[in-house]
């Protein structure tokens, strides 16, 4: 994972953990494990993997939710 110098998430998330993450469009994804953040155009965004190693990237402008599992 490319590491971005400064941090917003105020370290809420931790990398290799899983989760459940809700999206403002009422969607919603379980049992994920966060991998960290990438950056598209510049902006940061939240990298998770599903059980079945398929990578769901979320802007966190449209994060909701986050359970720890």
């Amino acid at each position: 994972m490319i590491k971005t110098s400064i941090s917003y998430d105020e370290g809420l998330l931790k990398e290799n953990h899983m989760y459940s993450i809700g999206t403002n469009d009422g969607k919603e994804f379980r049992e994920i494990l966060y991998k960290g953040t990438k950056l598209l155009n510049g902006k940061p965004m939240l990298v998770f993997e599903t059980v079945d190693s398929k990578q769901v990237t979320i802007n966190p402008s449209f994060h909701t939710f986050t359970l720890a599992e």
